[in-house]
């Protein structure tokens, strides 16, 4: 049973995909090491997910190494509580030292000497390296766009679990990443009226040509891509394995009954206010996708490799009315039964870290 030592080489912070990772990496080169999580293993996956959430990669891709998904196809996508499930086997196949349980405190640069103190709810620590593995979105942030006081109810994607959560009335999504469009859609699904604020995304294809995208941008190389600007290295991208895995389609979920706006501007006197760049995103979305389709098509042909052609992928439907003729406004309130949940958006956390400790 792993319990705290009072010194080790190397820390690791949080026990999710990343904190995993390394532990697996530093027992195999043999370097003595702990990692300490607050809560269990995998935590987010188990209680920061909404209940029908599924890998967005299929399950060939999201393993770890040496160990395959148990009872899934390679190209299924798994469901949230089966990936929490595989990461507890994955560490005790392993022997991986983990400590569950224990919160981290401070960490503090020792003074003539060199090395890290590092003070837990189990006690202190020394070590010569930390790796802060818990995760680069931990801290839910709803923007401060609704009053507190107003008749809005404010909700983050983190806790949303299910449509039976929310009470009667219209839900507007603001975010259109991954999380935003997988909830609006379910949220559509389940009955209720849901506006979906749209802003500037990535829109890859699920698919392409019997490859799933993830394959798409391993042998592009955009996996390991720089950020074309500075400052862009988060990109909002919209992809789902909800149902089996499909492209994401905006055409489609306005089809379907989904409410398209554009950015979330403002809301004032029980009015939300939207910005009107709704085409404009969806045509970048779409640039983007076709860029891909575009890639994989030199791709194939530079390397002679007999894949089906797929033209049917560069069809689109027409504009829905929301997109040529979009909405600006929304009037929430008493008199119009608009439940909004708000909020996608998550930042790093980081403070526990004093000092020079990430020179």
């Amino acid at each position: 049973m792993t319990s705290l030592k009072t010194e080790t080489d190397t820390l690791i912070i949080g026990a999710g995909q990343a904190g995993v990772a390394m532990s697996e990496h530093l027992t195999r080169l043999g370097i003595p090491h702990l990692v300490v999580e607050k809560n269990r293993i995998a935590e987010s996956w188990r209680s920061r997910r909404w209940d029908s959430l599924v890998a967005n990669g299929p399950a060939w891709h999201d393993r770890f190494p040496g160990m395959e998904f148990p009872g899934c196809s390679p190209d299924s996508f798994v469901a949230k509580e089966q990936v929490a499930d595989y990461f507890v086997s994955y560490a005790a196949m392993n022997q991986l030292p983990i400590l569950t349980g224990v919160e981290v405190i401070s960490a503090e640069r020792n003074q003539g000497r060199s090395g890290f103190t590092v003070t837990t709810s189990a006690g202190v620590i020394n070590v010569q390296r930390i790796v802060a593995a818990t995760g680069p979105f931990q801290r839910p942030v709803i923007p401060a766009i609704a009053p507190q006081h107003s008749q809005v109810q404010q909700l983050h994607s983190a806790d949303y679990k299910n449509p039976q959560q929310l009470p009667q009335g219209g839900v507007l999504v603001v975010g259109a990443g991954s999380s935003g469009v997988q909830i609006a859609d379910e949220l559509q699904r389940s009955g209720k009226p849901v506006w979906l604020s749209v802003g500037p995304h990535d829109r890859p294809p699920r698919s392409y040509r019997g490859r799933d995208f993830c394959w798409w941008l391993g042998v592009l190389g955009l996996w390991d891509a720089a950020a074309s600007q500075p400052g862009k290295e988060h990109v909002t991208i919209a992809v789902s394995g909800a149902r089996g895995g499909h492209t994401v389609d905006f055409r489609r979920l306005a089809a379907q009954g989904v409410n398209l706006v554009g950015l979330t501007e403002s809301f004032t006197e029980n009015t939300v206010r939207f910005q009107d760049d709704l085409a404009e995103n969806i045509a970048r979305g779409d640039a983007n996708y076709l860029a891909l389709l575009d890639a994989a098509d030199a791709y194939i042909e530079r390397n002679g490799l007999d894949l089906p052609p797929e033209p049917q992928a560069r069809e689109f439907l027409p504009d829905p009315a929301c997109v040529t003729h979009p909405q600006l406004s929304l009037e929430s309130g008493r008199g119009r039964n608009h439940q909004h949940y708000l909020g996608d958006g998550l930042r790093h956390r980081l403070q526990l870290v004093k000092g020079q400790c990430l020179q």
